[in-house]
């Protein structure tokens, strides 16, 4: 038996069900958080929290690189998971591949300029600023394995790079979550800053680890 046919074999239509679900809930997920982002670009000073009114307005072009690259990255990455178009359309999914880097390269150069800029130091900036680092390490890894045609390697890569994206969806949910909870907005915010990213990752790894080894034939 091939590779091909192991492939095959190992990818039932069961077992992807629940990827295609969860792949279709990131993308509505991120694109709800990317239509509510893109108020930002209105200009309109009572679109940011107050707390963090007058830190945007003084650094307004980082700000709008970081939600202009955000927002396509959220919209453009469920599209580098479809099986389908990678393997019908090779030449789209590298197209949009660079897309998506280059989004992700524009959001996090705003992020890590905003970063030391945040509120509530040092714990909410330094966890985003971690975040924005780690966002560009793994898209740059992402990149390098895939010129390297080491494209099992690639993929991992992707999804950290993604799952580092939605960030973005999880620091929506965590924030009204802590704020259910009673905690004070500070609080919240500055743990926030850790927990939209780590979360993430660890579901990211854990989706990793479960994925089948590639069978090579003998």
């Amino acid at each position: 038996m091939d590779n091909t046919t192991h492939h095959r074999a190992a990818r039932r239509p069961g077992s992807l069900l629940p990827r295609r679900a969860a792949l279709t809930l990131f993308a509505l997920l991120g694109a709800a958080v990317a239509l509510l982002s893109a108020r930002y670009f209105t200009g309109d000073p009572e679109t940011f929290l107050e707390d963090q009114r007058a830190t945007y307005l003084a650094h307004l072009t980082p700000l709008l690189l970081h939600i202009g690259g955000g927002t396509a990255a959220l919209l453009l990455g469920p599209l580098q998971f479809a099986a389908r178009l990678r393997a019908r359309r090779p030449a789209v999914h590298r197209f949009v591949g660079r897309a998506y880097l280059l989004s992700v390269a524009v959001t996090g150069v705003g992020g890590l300029v905003l970063a030391p800029h945040g509120l509530f130091p040092p714990i909410a900036p330094i966890g985003f600023g971690v975040l924005g680092v780690l966002l560009l390490g793994s898209s740059a890894a992402a990149l390098q394995t895939a010129r390297q045609r080491r494209f099992d390697r690639h993929r991992v890569w992707a999804v950290r790079s993604y799952a580092l994206i939605l960030a973005a969806v999880t620091l929506r949910v965590w924030l009204p979550l802590f704020d259910a909870l009673g905690a004070p907005f500070d609080q919240a915010y500055a743990a926030a800053g850790w927990t939209c990213w780590l979360i993430n990752l660890a579901v990211a790894e854990a989706f990793l680890q479960r994925r089948p080894a590639p069978v090579r034939a003998a």
